[in-house]
């Protein structure tokens, strides 16, 4: 599809969902009529940042508990102040919780770092969306940890569980896990909620934002079904100069539309079965980033960079209570492919090819995964989580170099290309199969009032087959040699097994406060370098496998509340030691693979503070520290392979410092409404691409702060607000890709004005 009909098309759709908004604001605007008071409706709307007793979680997976009752260091924000704060991605809770720390390269890839365990390759951290483990494809040159960007709407609560929390949630939760809780089918009352959002942005295309639920009780008291959507539309704000001739004003325009359907069944008093269905699309019309080089939003690459991602996923999941606990049975389908064009055209210059490339990454990923666990509700002392999990993933990762004389290839994959053979240079097919098998348990002992001890344990098993094919090309002149027909390449199979564990104790001092202690593990399998094959039809070598890298974490906390529950407060110190880290490296400047390093540590603590000095005023704020580095020099092996680092050096991408803050304040403006205004603002320190400079393109992040404010009024049922974000108008950095294709800086949205918009029925 040509760059001007898809312009055309996501214009088309644009002035659609501007058109809904504008209805839709027009309808909320109406007044309702309030059966409460306006102070009424202050107090309730009043939610603390880090959330304390207010919020019950499930981060034992047993029972909903308080945050303070909760031996580990968790926060938690309601469905209602996300949408209040603008919350809409993943990504924006950095700016609640600095502790949680993401890397963003645009609309849909993410990154998730917790207490600066970090390494540039796959995730390190968990997504769960419910019962449902959130996966992507990870590797194949896609960017982030494989994490689609789901959108939040129509959320209870999000969770965020710091810390291995390898026990309960398995492999890929070596630094923590985040819990998307959302609401659920409710069968007795129908009802829903609608909300608008329009906004400029400084120099770039307005953006417009929409989302709406319906719950339609079928049977009252059995069946029900909730039905959430959404999308979005415009927001660029990136300018690309291609080839010195044609300009793309905001060329990375994002079209995002979403739906999650829901339908509950309870059959009896004690059973009942939840099925659920998110869809969710991304399609981005250009460049993301700018090169380092460059100003500040212009983008310079002779070829477009387009980004796609489709991503499904499907769960039901079974609860049936016994007399003495539940049982909870769980199976998830996911099913994901993208699509991520990037200019390539330096290293095609490299190797002496005069051609514009565009480096075509593609992932097709499905996974099953099926668990089932009981959870006791015991009458003495103790109390017990147990499971077993099941999951296949079946992955099929492609990259293309595909000639784009126009900006733009005329094929996006070896299958369309095959119609030119002339453009496709070269590429590669790696098909990935894992399976992957858990035991786990784990028990809390209450031997007298006030005191609980944890321990648990999870078994761990994957089996791993990577087969390698080096795809066809008849470019004349290319320099690793023609290849006439597709060929197997590399087939190798590999087995990782691993043991973590998890114990805790928990003190309440008080009635008001809790001290904790936590010692426990965390593992990442290993895996097969994909461009192995490749690079060596090159005359580079490097390892074809890399190794599982695991760690211990140490903390302790005190958490509670002082001064008559007018203050929320949480400390948390923390020690990690991470051995056998995985690493990217870089071999001739073009192949980018996997090695283990040695040891790294991670030191740090974390402070979360809520007060609310009087009705209606809400403050809150939040500090991390951390100082997570090498603990010894990186192996030989890995300084031969051009990844330097020397013990005391930073982990890459992990500042010391960020810290955020809060205010809300609301207060009656009639009988009938209240009015509120709030600011916020979050400071990130600065960091480093890489361990020091005698890394290849390393590449310093510089520190920034983002502020933003709110005022708007409020009666019961309806909201409606003007707001600001970034309102210093910082260029911040919140992604980067270093390479010799030039680096790539991902900043955060331009300073931005806009209107929200919403309502219950």
């Amino acid at each position: 599809m040509s760059r001007s009909v898809r312009s055309n098309a996501h214009a088309a759709a644009r002035r659609a969902l501007l058109a809904t908004i504008s209805v839709t604001a027009v309808g909320l605007c109406i007044p309702a009529h309030a059966a409460d008071a306006a102070t009424d409706t202050a107090e309730s709307a009043a939610t603390p940042n880090s959330a304390g007793g207010t919020i019950v979680v499930s981060a034992t997976r047993r029972s909903d508990a308080t945050i303070k009752d909760t031996a580990l260091a968790v926060t938690a924000f309601s469905g209602e102040q996300l949408e209040r704060l603008n919350v809409t991605d993943i990504s924006d809770l950095a700016a609640l919780d600095p502790s949680v720390n993401i890397q963003s390269y645009g609309a849909a890839q993410n990154k998730i770092i917790l207490r600066g365990i970090q390494s540039n390759v796959g995730a390190t951290s968990a997504l769960y969306l419910d019962e449902s483990a959130v996966l992507g494809g990870q590797g194949g040159n896609i960017l982030g940890d494989g994490k689609p960007g789901l959108r939040l709407h129509d959320i209870e609560r999000v969770e965020v569980l710091k810390g291995p929390q390898g026990t309960l949630f398995g492999t890929s939760s070596m630094s923590g896990t985040i819990r998307v809780i959302t609401n659920k089918p409710d069968l007795d009352t129908w009802g829903g909620h609608v909300g608008a959002d329009l906004s400029t942005i400084e120099d770039g295309n307005p953006l417009g934002k929409v989302d709406a639920t319906v719950n339609a009780p079928i049977v009252p008291g059995v069946l029900a079904v909730r039905v959430t959507g959404w999308a979005e539309t415009g927001g660029g704000f990136v300018d690309q100069l291609v080839n010195d001739q044609d300009y793309y004003k905001n060329g990375n325009d994002r079209y995002v539309r979403g739906v999650r359907g829901q339908a509950k069944l309870q059959l009896s008093e004690d059973f009942s079965l939840l099925a659920s269905v998110t869809h969710q699309r991304i399609d981005v019309d250009g460049s993301q980033a700018f090169q380092e080089t460059n100003s500040p939003y212009l983008n310079t690459s002779p070829t477009i960079e387009i980004y796609k991602d489709k991503y499904t996923l499907a769960s039901l999941t079974a609860d049936y209570k016994l007399g003495f606990g539940a049982i909870v049975a769980s199976a998830n389908y996911t099913k994901q492919n993208v699509l991520a064009t990037k200019d390539s055209t330096p290293t095609n210059h490299l190797y002496g090819l005069s051609a514009d490339l565009s480096f075509v990454p593609r992932v097709w990923f499905k996974d099953f995964n099926t668990e089932i666990r009981f959870l006791s509700d015991f009458q003495g002392p103790l109390q017990l989580v147990t499971g077993a999990y099941y999951e296949h993933t079946s992955s099929l990762y492609q990259t293309n170099a595909i000639q784009a004389p126009d900006g733009v290839p005329t094929c996006f994959s070896y299958a369309e290309c095959r119609a030119d053979t002339s453009v496709y240079e070269f590429g590669t097919n790696t098909d990935r199969t894992i399976d992957q098998y858990a035991l786990y348990g784990q028990a809390d002992l209450k031997p007298f009032d006030g005191f609980t001890a944890t321990a648990g344990i999870r078994y761990f098993q994957a089996d791993i087959h990577d087969v390698v094919t080096n795809l066809q090309t008849v470019y004349p002149d290319f320099v690793f040699g023609i290849v006439t027909e597709p060929s197997v390449t590399g087939d190798s199979k590999g087995t990782n097994k691993y043991t973590t564990y998890n114990f805790a104790l928990l003190w309440e001092a008080t009635p008001d406060v809790s001290l904790y202690a936590r010692a426990a593990s965390g593992f990442r399998i290993g895996g097969v370098n994909t461009a192995t094959s490749l690079a060596q039809a090159a005359g580079v070598e490097f390892p074809g496998t890399y190794d599982p890298d695991s760690l211990w974490s140490y903390e302790a906390g005190v958490k509670g509340y002082l001064f008559d529950q007018a203050l929320y407060f949480d400390l948390t110190a923390y020690h990690v030691d991470w051995s056998d880290q995985q690493l990217s490296a870089s071999a001739a400047g073009s192949f980018a693979y996997t090695i283990n390093a040695g040891k790294t540590t991670s030191d740090g603590a974390e402070l979360n503070l809520t007060l609310k000095p009087t009705s209606g005023l809400t403050l809150s704020g939040s500090a991390t520290y951390v100082v997570s580095k090498l603990a010894e020099d990186l192996p030989a092996d890995v300084l031969s392979a051009g990844t330097i680092g020397y013990k005391g050096d930073r982990i890459p991408l992990s500042p010391k410092w960020s810290a955020s803050a809060n205010a809300d304040y609301e207060f009656p403006v009639s009988e009938t409404l209240a009015g509120f205004v709030g600011g916020n603002v979050s400071y990130h320190g600065s960091s480093y691409s890489s361990f020091n400079d005698e890394n290849d393109y390393n590449t310093y992040l510089p520190s920034y702060t983002l502020l933003g404010a709110r005022l708007g009024l409020r009666g019961e049922g309806w909201e409606a607000s003007i707001y600001g974000e970034n309102l210093g108008n910082e260029v911040a950095i919140v992604g980067v890709v270093p390479s010799v294709d030039g680096t790539r800086m991902f900043p955060v949205q331009p300073r931005s004005f806009g209107l929200r918009f919403s309502g219950n029925f």
